[in-house]
């Protein structure tokens, strides 16, 4: 649950929300960058699932004390969890925003947790932004209702690229597999049909959250 409301009728930002399959809910955001972050959480099989500003945390910036409300807890499948800022680089060069973010960052690991900053450098960073909305397009509907009948006939052909699994399967429930992170795909590069794809391991990209 996120501890104050993100969406709201006053707000002039560019807000809404993300349907997540992570986290059987849609989730709010409230800016573009910020969807861009939750797409990248929604898709990337390293993440289990992830919160929007889960606590306010309390802390001195200088010698003055200040409120500071995380962006997004992220729970990994390895068991590591990650506080995560999303800020537009522009914000980041601002004097008083880095002294803010430093004291987070010291707040954060005084306390054994690690905080990480998003800009669009890596959250707008092109083919992977354009591939994150690709992916979320092909996932959307219900979960197919034979999968295991997908898997097998996936096992069965050994398809190498986006070419051979639309072969497979059909165009539709091929993407809809890359979609789902059923078959994964590198983010990372610009698709084609001849595009390498991965039956084990799901999507590729940078490693983000090492």
């Amino acid at each position: 649950m996120t501890v104050r409301k993100v969406v709201t009728r006053r707000s002039w930002h560019f807000r809404g929300f993300l349907p997540s399959l992570k986290n059987g809910r849609p989730i709010p955001f409230e800016s573009i960058l910020e969807s861009n972050f939750l797409r990248l959480l929604e898709i990337s099989p390293q993440v289990q699932t992830y919160q929007v500003q889960p606590t306010r945390e309390h802390f001195m910036v200088g010698d003055k004390a200040t409120t500071y409300v995380t962006d997004v807890a992220v729970q990994l499948r390895d068991g590591r969890e990650l506080w995560c800022e999303v800020k537009p680089s522009v914000h980041l060069a601002i004097g008083a925003t880095k002294v803010r973010m430093a004291s987070a960052t010291q707040h954060f690991a005084s306390t054994s947790r690690r905080l990480l900053t998003f800009s669009e450098d890596v959250l707008s960073a092109e083919p992977r932004r354009t591939n994150l909305l690709t992916m979320m397009y092909h996932r959307r509907g219900p979960i197919p209702e034979e999968p295991a009948a997908t898997k097998l006939l996936i096992s069965k052909a050994q398809p190498q690229t986006i070419s051979d699994l639309c072969d497979v399967l059909g165009d539709a429930l091929a993407w809809r597999t890359l979609g789902l992170g059923q078959v994964g795909v590198d983010l990372e590069q610009i698709w084609s049909p001849a595009s390498e794809i991965y039956l084990e391991g799901g999507h590729r990209h940078a490693d983000i959250f090492a």
